[in-house]
């Protein structure tokens, strides 16, 4: 069968091609060209299931912008409010780290900037509201796309506590 002019071999070798070229591969555009790479400890855009790096020094250097040590008080917070969140949460400790530091990102680029912990700690309210283990990427969204349409912090908790307190009648 022939669509458009493309028999299913060709079609399938414009897949392949198209997946092939769908790799993280980076190539500078001139030959004299840097391509600058992170610093995979500090500034790495996610903390791998591979990286034996502590979520909590992790997310909280990652939210100071800068390395934190072990012992900064800020670090005791985060390791307490992902602890917290991981009682009502399906995923583990370093994917509440990453998708907080990605929630945290996308509000602030939205303006409205919020620390990190809290954002760990008032999702775990609303997740405990509804009686069972949740899914927290799935909340972090349901909270930015509320929060982008415009609705303050409260109100997108109290938005969000309503719609998951719901789930205890349905059980």
């Amino acid at each position: 069968m022939r669509l458009l002019g493309v028999s299913k071999a060709g079609a399938a070798l414009i897949a392949c091609l198209l997946f092939a070229a769908c790799g993280k591969e980076e190539r500078a555009a001139e030959a004299n060209d840097v391509i600058e790479t992170q610093d995979e400890k500090s500034s790495a855009i996610w903390l791998r299931a591979n990286e034996h790096i502590d979520p909590a020094l992790w997310l909280a250097s990652r939210e100071a912008g800068r390395e934190l040590s072990a012992s900064d008080p800020a670090v005791e917070t985060m390791r307490e409010a992902i602890v917290t969140a991981r009682a009502h949460f399906l995923e583990s400790h370093r994917m509440l780290a990453n998708r907080t530091a990605q929630i945290g990102k996308m509000l602030a680029e939205d303006g409205r900037a919020e620390d990190y912990a809290g954002i760990l700690h008032e999702l775990a309210d609303v997740a405990k509201a509804a009686g069972q283990t949740q899914t927290y990427g799935e909340l972090c969204q349901h909270y930015y796309n509320l929060r982008h349409k415009g609705a303050t912090r409260e109100e997108a908790l109290a938005v969000l506590a309503e719609r998951y307190k719901a789930q205890k009648q349905f059980r």
